[in-house]
């Protein structure tokens, strides 16, 4: 391979799985990747719709809100019935924003196309697969409410401008389908929550980037089955390193970007009414990790950088206003966090090729380290870690680790870990095929995996028909 081929590879790997990236919810990631795709059209050139779901499938950071305090009351997703269903609703204007309108709509059928067959290989005893239907681009896992969920966009013709998104329900043992309810992704059904956040960009000769971005939040309303989006709650300048970065948890929804028109912060979301609940400004953090909880916002400078004298981890407690440092070092990068009620877990390195992963567990409001230790048999990089107190801590890494230039005796087999979430202890699960190189580096993509009703849940590759999106669920059952 020369050098040329392989610094391209390289960067390719770096794009696709890389280092952590804008963080935040991963079904919003997919809500929010659509959105800018139909509402740029016409005033900057547009993505492909391969780029756009390759975004969906490699966005980072951990799931919040793992705790049943962090879990909005919302629709009830049994209500998805097995026939496919569309929802139109609330067209968005191109290149402007969202007008707050309550968009109510009469249900139509829309058939479904039949998922495209996939060879299948030799799984552990304790993995199962589920092929998925076709003719979605599937990139996230949710379990915000009711069942297991499974987002997706929908391919839609060039000139039609009105994002849709669809969610699979998934159930039974073994899992399948229940079916699969779209509408337009502005409505937080697609997201299995009762609020989420509109993003729109458009063209600002004003700014620096040529564009610039404002952020409503879309409200789900029970009694009418419809959904009001608000007013702008938020004002940033989009670059490739300013995008917004969300969490839920502890009945809030947090969104956070560095280059707002206050500045850095953080605004507080009631999950349930959608209001701003807390304005704080924070320190200078480019694309930070974040989680919540009870306890309030816990987030990480993450390796993508930020204030060198700000610190490492920090804390927002609900409606005080104010940040506080809960690890000082500021030579550390926080590679993931991971929240429930009452705890918050970190993977965090040292910001060297060479430094060694340690697992943190912070308790409580004040966040009291509860154990500390370094785990050198788990690769540093940006591994998309789910779980709680109850079920463990669940990721997938490849074995061996990918190194900076690929080589084919890398990523032999993938491995399933679950960490101890009173030890950090690794346990190896399940040992899955491997997958070719861009592959392998993308299981540590956001979204990508989720843990329900005690079982590991794990979206994989390959792509079909022709564009990129995952089209195979494995559950993993953990060993006695």
């Amino acid at each position: 391979m020369t050098d040329d081929m392989e610094e391209r590879l390289r960067a390719a790997l770096r794009d696709h799985a890389g280092v952590p990236v804008a963080a935040g919810d991963p079904v919003v990631a997919v809500q929010d990747r659509m959105r800018r795709r139909s509402r740029r059209r016409g005033i900057a050139v547009g993505s492909t719709a391969a780029l756009c779901v390759a975004g969906i499938a490699i966005a980072a950071t951990a799931l919040a809100g793992n705790d049943t305090s962090s879990r909005p009351i919302g629709p009830a997703v049994s209500s998805i019935s097995p026939s496919v269903q569309s929802s139109p609703s609330l067209a968005p204007s191109p290149g402007g924003p969202v007008t707050s309108a309550e968009a109510t709509a009469p249900v139509v059928s829309l058939p479904a196309t039949p998922a495209t067959p996939v060879a299948t290989t030799t799984l552990p005893p304790n993995v199962s697969s589920l092929t998925l239907p076709g003719g979605y681009r599937f990139g996230a896992l949710t379990t915000g409410s009711g069942p297991l969920l499974v987002t997706a966009t929908i391919p839609l013709p060039s000139n039609d401008i009105t994002p849709m998104c669809a969610v699979a329900s998934i159930g039974g043992d073994p899992p399948a389908v229940d079916g699969i309810a779209t509408s337009n992704c502005d409505d937080p059904v697609t997201a299995g929550k009762q609020v989420t956040m509109v993003v729109t960009e458009k063209t600002d000769t004003k700014s620096a980037s040529g564009l610039s971005g404002t952020i409503a939040i879309s409200h789900r309303n029970t009694k009418t089955q419809g959904f009001t989006v608000g007013p702008v709650i938020m004002k940033y300048t989009p670059v490739s390193d300013t995008a917004p970065v969300t969490a839920y948890g502890g009945g809030s929804l947090w969104i956070y970007d560095v280059d707002t028109n206050n500045g850095p912060e953080a605004i507080q979301i009631s999950a349930t009414t959608g209001q701003v609940q807390d304005v704080v400004r924070t320190p200078q953090l480019y694309r930070p990790i974040m989680a919540a909880n009870g306890d309030g916002l816990w987030f990480g400078n993450s390796i993508e950088g930020g204030d060198p004298t700000a610190g490492g981890v920090f804390h927002v407690a609900p409606g005080s206003h104010a940040v506080s440092t809960v690890v000082a070092s500021s030579s550390n990068a926080v590679d993931w966090l991971v929240a429930d009620s009452g705890h918050v877990w970190a993977g965090i390195r040292p910001a060297t090729a060479t430094g060694i992963l340690s697992l943190w567990r912070f308790d409580g409001p004040k966040g009291t380290v509860a154990f500390h230790t370094p785990e050198p048999t788990l690769q540093a990089g940006p591994n998309f870690v789910v779980g709680n107190e109850q079920d463990g801590l669940w990721l997938t890494t490849s074995d061996p680790p990918l190194g900076a230039y690929p080589t084919a005796t890398e990523s032999q087999h993938l491995d399933v870990i679950k960490l101890d979430a009173d030890t950090g202890k690794p346990t190896v699960e399940a040992q899955l095929p491997p997958l070719d190189t861009i592959d392998a580096g993308s299981q540590a993509g956001q979204g990508q995996a989720a843990v329900f009703a005690n079982d590991y849940f794990l979206l994989q590759p390959p792509s079909v028909g022709g564009y990129t999106g995952f089209t195979q669920l494995l559950r993993v059952t953990p060993l006695p």
